[in-house]
């Protein structure tokens, strides 16, 4: 499955917004429903859909409350960005005799759908990386809430749900759309091998 995208030059309102998203599959972040009894070894294939990215809030941090500017979410990044997503998963999952990622349902495949509902950024999206002599660093991207639905694929019956609001990033780095690129790539990369881990620990492996 080859996929051919644009990287164009507003790319930095999504990178920053998808920074974001870690600490849902990445972290530790409990599920806030699991079906009774689930069985994820009935599941040998797996039906991502594209990052949903459809009713974003951009929300504006306490301290740019009184700031007049705009903040928003560019409509012209999403198809990169759900490029980059959908690449990632399907490089973790099908390694090393893993599991097909697939695009219609079937008895044995499990539907995944991430959907970013809103966003606070800590920069405006847009923000340069240099403001006359200085850079800037952020210690995080902003917090985000977030919803994840595990369900069956053709039943549609929801298996595992996973959502909240979270704090994102641990560590300074210079603000850049090389540095937002490189983090999402590693994002999503942990969001595919934390679903192969359970699937592998489901299946025994």
């Amino acid at each position: 499955m080859k996929r051919v995208i644009s990287t164009g030059p507003k790319l930095m309102a999504g990178l920053i917004m998808l920074l974001a998203t870690g600490t849902l599959m990445a972290g530790n972040q409990p599920a806030s429903y699991v079906k009774p009894g689930i069985d994820l070894s009935t599941y040998n294939k797996v039906m991502v859909r594209p990052l949903n990215m459809d009713n974003i809030e951009v929300l504006k941090p306490s301290w740019e409350q009184d700031n007049d500017d705009v903040w928003a979410f560019n409509p012209e990044d999403r198809s990169a960005i759900q490029e980059w997503f959908l690449d990632a998963m399907q490089k973790e999952l099908e390694s090393k005799g893993g599991y097909a990622m697939v695009a219609a349902p079937a008895a044995d495949v499990m539907r995944i759908e991430v959907e970013l509902l809103s966003i606070t950024p800590y920069v405006k999206p847009g923000t340069p990386a240099k403001n006359g002599e200085f850079k800037i660093s952020t210690l995080g991207s902003g917090d985000v809430v977030v919803s994840a639905e595990f369900r069956d694929s053709q039943t549609r019956e929801l298996l595992i749900l996973l959502e909240g609001e979270r704090t994102i990033g641990e560590s300074y780095k210079e603000l850049s759309r090389e540095n937002h690129i490189a983090n999402v790539k590693s994002l999503f990369a942990k969001w595919g091998k934390k679903v192969r881990l359970a699937l592998d620990k489901a299946h025994k492996k």
